[in-house]
């Protein structure tokens, strides 16, 4: 009986990551973003706004995004001493909410599209990695921007003039990194300069 006493108290505490809570409380508030999301798919849905396949397509995102967040929060609940175990579920969620920035361009009517403040979440997150990797985010969302505008755009031509559409890349691009470089001045523990 001693000994198990005595093995308790000198057993080696294993460190959590200081990452864990901070990714959790991530994952936590992603379910909010997934009501958020749900909620308004629901709207245009109840008033006939989109077509039947396109509401089936944002379903079908809703749906991605549950399972997307639900996963990352599962695995994010286990105690690992790593951080780049949370880095690697943090990655997943960017990835995640760049293609759901991407698919409400896309769905929204390229470069007439309100959901360019989507973009700001992944780059938002991204600062928990590392301060290097806001500007990767910032770069990744801004190629998915081009990529899902530009495909709208010779989709359906007639949505607007080619200089509106490469003008309004080029100024979203330039706020991502803008926004990017704010973000990386914030999270910088520098000594005061003046």
């Amino acid at each position: 009986m001693l000994k198990v006493v005595v093995d308790l108290v000198t057993m080696k505490k294993t460190k959590v990551s200081s990452l864990r809570p901070s990714v959790l409380r991530v994952t936590r508030a992603h379910y909010f973003y997934v009501l958020a999301f749900a909620v308004f798919v629901l709207q245009y849905d109840a008033w006939k706004l989109v077509t039947y396949d396109a509401a089936l397509q944002r379903w079908t995102v809703v749906i991605a995004m549950f399972v997307g967040t639900t996963i990352c929060w599962f695995a994010a609940r286990r105690k690992e001493h790593s951080n780049m175990y949370y880095q690697a579920i943090l990655s997943g969620l960017i990835v995640l909410d760049i293609y759901v920035a991407a698919f409400s361009i896309y769905t929204g009517r390229g470069m007439a599209s309100r959901g360019v403040a989507l973009f700001a979440i992944p780059i938002i997150l991204s600062s928990l990695i590392s301060r290097s990797s806001i500007f990767a985010t910032a770069a990744f969302s801004s190629a998915a921007y081009w990529y899902s505008a530009i495909r709208y755009f010779n989709l359906h031509p007639s949505e607007g003039y080619r200089v509106e559409l490469y003008a309004d890349l080029t100024f979203y691009s330039a706020c991502f990194f803008i926004f990017a470089a704010l973000l990386y001045i914030v999270t910088t523990k520098s000594k005061n300069t003046d």
